[in-house]
């Protein structure tokens, strides 16, 4: 029987202390920076304002066109606007518009004139002197306006009415004196009176401001032949 054969230490390879023929990598104490790729983001940041600058001026170069230009096609428009109407349009409106003319007033006044101012006593005060009663020359002309119909249609002339206002007696009285009429007919002269008196009542004294105690005020009306009388 034989026997095996046994593993001596002698039988292992021995250890070489040699050290190993790898190359040994050592890790950069820093990292490296590339100089390229710091000019490079160099470069965009010093080219941004370029192209922001250039952007505005785009910008304000296309905002200075367009402004003449809206401003130069624009009355054009306005004028093409009015050349489109009719020109029968305007005129038409135009007399459409005017109030058909007033036909000739039936009588004229002249304006109030002071006969005379009178207190009690023999003093006399001139015409000229005498202040104006706005209130009862007012209401004279107007009653002598109001009341035009007392002539007929067909006459045509003139009347004279005097006011004789006492305060007194807080009355107003009317006369027609023959002196500057030319109407005669009794009945168209008198019916007149009676008519521009009816209105004269209405007259307020009080509060009325007066430095005399009676006056009396002239106006001449003049009427005139109504159309188709």
């Amino acid at each position: 029987m034989s026997d095996s054969p046994s593993n001596t230490p002698s039988d292992v390879p021995p250890q070489s202390d040699a050290p190993s023929s790898r190359p040994m990598t050592i890790p950069p104490s820093e990292p490296r920076t590339s100089r390229g790729s710091f000019a490079t983001i160099e470069a965009q940041l010093d080219d941004r304002p370029v192209r922001v600058q250039m952007v505005v001026a785009l910008v304000l170069g296309l905002v200075l066109v367009a402004i003449p230009l809206y401003l130069w096609r624009r009355p054009r428009a306005e004028v093409a606007a009015v050349s489109l109407r009719t020109p029968d349009a305007g005129p038409a409106e135009t007399a459409a518009d005017e109030p058909p003319p007033e036909a000739p007033a039936r009588v004229t006044v002249t304006p109030p004139q002071t006969l005379a101012c009178q207190d009690p006593g023999p003093k006399k005060t001139p015409a000229d002197k005498c202040d104006h009663l706005e209130a009862v020359e007012t209401a004279l002309t107007k009653a002598i306006e109001e009341s035009a119909s007392c002539v007929p249609d067909a006459q045509s002339g003139t009347i004279v009415f005097v006011a004789d206002v006492s305060f007194k007696k807080k009355s107003i009285g009317v006369l027609v004196p023959r002196d500057g009429r030319s109407i005669k007919t009794s009945s168209v002269y008198m019916g007149c009176q009676q008519a521009v008196k009816a209105k004269m009542v209405q007259v307020p004294f009080d509060g009325m401001a007066h430095e005399h105690a009676r006056y009396k005020i002239k106006v001449v009306a003049t009427y005139a032949k109504k159309a188709g009388g």
